[in-house]
């Protein structure tokens, strides 16, 4: 179970880019110490050969001093032609090599076929230069070469080779080439080699375990979530989850699944209620259709009263098939069935006759309603579907406005919208019901003490409104009415 846990995978990836990361760290760090190890030593190598050259340079010019003040001849300005300057330089390299700094850097003098003129005692010996490596230092460039030699007889190591050549009347005369071995190199280099190979994993597998102990104590508010999630049944889903004392992702899921359990609570019980309801309001007509139809049979009536009779049965069933309709009407919205016919449609001219339509009702009542629009109110739409948007409005407005009240409906342009607004001077709605106020089967708690409809209408018009890509919004306060706002697009959009 842990091993396909969110735990594991992400300590999985952790390690994963922890190595990655390491790994190309410990190749900088490996590579940056081998080119300062290399560095150094070709600056040592450098400088000993600069050393030797004046130092060879300054003997010289002593015994050509000594020379002259002799009264021997001088000797001609051809250093390495002559075999006074061998000896000289001979002596010279032997006597340095006791030098503690050379000890470890052996220094020979090639002529300029790259034959071995003078070397330090002892001096490994190093595979001649290759005709490629000699033409380019007789061109007057100095030469760095990693070249194999025997240090003892029959055991080859590489070598750092470093050739200088020195010149004199504008010709090169000689080389000079120090040689130190790179055994102490490749030993740096072997040891972090093995320390880099034996750290690497073993910070992995650590950072690992810490990670994993990490991970469990950041993801534990999940587990409590887990626990608390499977004890939420439809039987119980009051229950909430506890909000660990955070502001980072965990405590927003905590948040969010609260509020889905909340909507799933309300909507649990506003369906449980609307069950109740439509069990009652469906059963009542029933109940008066058995009564009236089993009361007709038990004798012979006269055709008026079976005529009265047929008159209430249709009057309850029409009761009924509205119910049936609505809810319809809503599975359709809720699957995208509804096939809307859009085409050019006079608002105006929808908003007129539907409030002719709800004069009658709005009479019964003695209910002042007035419909005041500016003109040329067109928009893409489906005519029947927003006839039927403004009836459950205006019909919701009439029913719960009390006796000698008041309807407004106002409609206008308002950019590339048209706003209708719907107002009544009804019992109004208590401001925590206001967003509930669209749910399917929602009823404000004062008009259900009153048992008018369903909770349906308001739903309904909703999706209507959706449906053409507009949005309604309500306004309300107990006793003071209430307030809905339907902004419409001109054009449908595609």
């Amino acid at each position: 179970m842990f091993f396909k846990s969110i735990r594991f995978k992400i300590v999985l990836w952790y390690m994963g880019l922890l190595t990655i990361t390491l790994l190309a760290f410990s190749v900088l760090v490996y590579q940056n110490f081998k080119n300062v190890l290399y560095g150094d030593l070709d600056d040592l190598l450098s400088s000993r050969a600069g050393g030797i050259a004046s130092a060879i340079s300054t003997y010289w010019e002593i015994e050509e001093m000594k020379n002259s003040e002799s009264g021997k001849s001088s000797a001609p300005a051809t250093q390495a032609d002559t075999d006074k300057f061998l000896t000289m330089a001979s002596n010279w390299v032997i006597e340095k090599s006791k030098d503690p700094s050379l000890m470890s850097i052996y220094a020979q003098i090639l002529d300029v076929n790259g034959k071995k003129l003078v070397s330090s005692k002892n001096a490994p010996k190093i595979y001649t230069l290759s005709e490629d490596d000699l033409d380019y230092i007789l061109e007057g460039k100095d030469s760095f070469d990693t070249l194999k030699g025997e240090a003892q007889p029959g055991k080859p190591i590489a070598f750092r080779v470093y050739t200088k050549p020195v010149q004199q009347d504008g010709k090169i005369k000689y080389l000079i080439q120090v040689v130190s071995a790179q055994g102490l190199i490749y030993i740096a280099l072997k040891g972090l080699r093995i320390l880099l190979f034996v750290l690497l994993p073993i910070t992995v597998i650590i950072t690992g375990i810490a990670g994993a102990f990490l991970a469990r104590l950041t993801l534990r508010p999940v587990d409590h979530m887990i626990d608390t999630l499977k004890k939420i049944t439809a039987e119980n889903l009051k229950l909430r989850i506890h909000l660990p004392d955070t502001k980072d992702e965990i405590k927003r899921l905590a948040d969010t699944f609260n509020d889905m359990i909340e909507r799933l609570d309300k909507s649990f019980t506003s369906q449980h209620e609307f069950i109740q309801d439509i069990s009652h309001e469906l059963r009542t007509p029933l109940t008066i259709l058995k009564g009236e139809l089993e009361v007709t049979l038990k004798k012979l009536r006269s055709p008026e009263e079976y005529e009265a009779v047929l008159n209430s049965s249709l009057e309850e069933i029409g009761k009924m098939s509205r119910v049936i309709e609505d809810l319809l009407a809503l599975a359709r919205f809720d699957n995208n069935q509804v096939a809307l016919e859009i085409r050019r449609v006079d608002l105006g001219g929808v908003l007129n006759r539907v409030m002719d339509d709800m004069k009658i009702l709005a009479q019964q009542k003695d209910i002042d309603t007035s419909l005041s629009r500016q003109d040329n109110l067109i928009l893409d739409g489906d005519e029947d579907q927003l006839r039927r948007l403004f009836v459950n409005l205006f019909d919701n407005a009439i029913k719960y406005t009390l006796r000698k009240g008041k309807v407004i409906v106002m409609a206008q342009k308002d950019g590339s919208h048209i706003k209708v607004v719907v107002s009544d001077t009804g019992i109004g709605i208590p401001e925590e019901e206001l967003p509930y106020i669209f749910d399917r089967f929602y009823q404000v708690a004062r008009a259900r003490r009153t048992n008018h409809g369903f909770g349906l209408g308001l739903s309904i018009a909703k999706s209507i409104v959706e449906s053409h890509r507009g949005v309604i919004s309500v306004t309300s306060q107990p006793n003071q009415g209430a307030t809905f706002t339907v902004s419409l697009p001109l054009s449908y959009p595609v």
